[in-house]
């Protein structure tokens, strides 16, 4: 039998700077995989064809500097995108602006946090479905840091999705739909490098977000000197691709 191909659906692009030094957003989640018997294929948003994506079996669906505060005309396509995965059960990640755009288009809301943004490392809590499964193989922890990046949240879901983990900024840092759809507020594919860059290029925002609500968010030089190497995060990306391995065993 082949190899599963994995088809990550780039939702957006990071900073051109960064993207020139490190790569995409696609290219961080192919080298946070480990050696896994996968195929893998990019494609850009507007560049996918909703009928083939029965091809695949696996789907991640990137971050992206957007906003779904707002419309944008690659909706529709992704609607079709999604009835495709549901149609055939395709399992499927999304990762932050993935993770909105999936609870939106499934019937939950998205909004901008009125607590401010989530940028650097932070915890996140498992709920009891969360502690029990699979995507979270090998944790073992109630509590878990992670690197957070958004402006935006999800603030409602669908009533047959359900929560995994969630923290004081976001009920929903964590969500699975029918067992096949999973979505990450935060980016398990990012590096201490990663989120460093990021910090810095909203430095200033954080600075205003912090005279603006000092109680949620921390100055830019506190979140600077809590950034560090944290891997057991990328663990849930691992998990989510054996789970992809022993659904089409070789």
């Amino acid at each position: 039998m082949k190899k599963p191909t994995i088809l990550i659906i780039r939702m957006g692009n990071t900073y051109r700077d960064l993207s020139k030094d490190i790569g995409n957003f696609d290219q961080w989640i192919k080298e946070a995989a480990p050696e896994l018997p996968l195929k893998w294929k990019t494609q850009k948003i507007d560049h996918v064809i909703p009928e083939e994506i029965d091809k695949y079996q696996g789907i991640i669906l990137t971050g992206a500097h957007n906003t779904l505060t707002e419309h944008y005309p690659f909706m529709k396509g992704m609607e079709r995108i999604l009835q495709k995965i549901i149609d055939n059960r395709i399992m499927t990640l999304g990762i932050c602006f993935g993770h909105q755009i999936l609870n939106l288009l499934l019937g939950g809301k998205v909004v901008r946090n009125p607590l401010g943004p989530e940028i650097g490392v932070t915890k996140i809590n498992l709920t009891l479905a969360g502690m029990g499964h699979p995507l979270f193989k090998g944790l073992n922890i109630a509590k878990l840091e992670v690197y957070e990046s958004h402006y935006d949240i999800v603030s409602s879901v669908a009533d047959s999705v359900i929560a995994l983990a969630w923290n004081e900024m976001s009920e929903y840092q964590v969500c699975v739909y029918e067992g096949f759809i999973y979505g990450t507020q935060f980016h398990p594919e990012y590096s201490k490098k990663i989120m460093e860059f990021y910090i810095r290029k909203n430095y200033d925002n954080l600075k205003n977000e912090h005279f603006r609500n000092p109680l949620n968010i921390s100055t830019p030089e506190e979140i600077l000197k809590r950034n560090k190497n944290i891997s057991k995060s990328r663990l849930i990306l691992d998990n989510f691709l054996y789970l992809i391995i022993r659904k089409n065993p070789l």
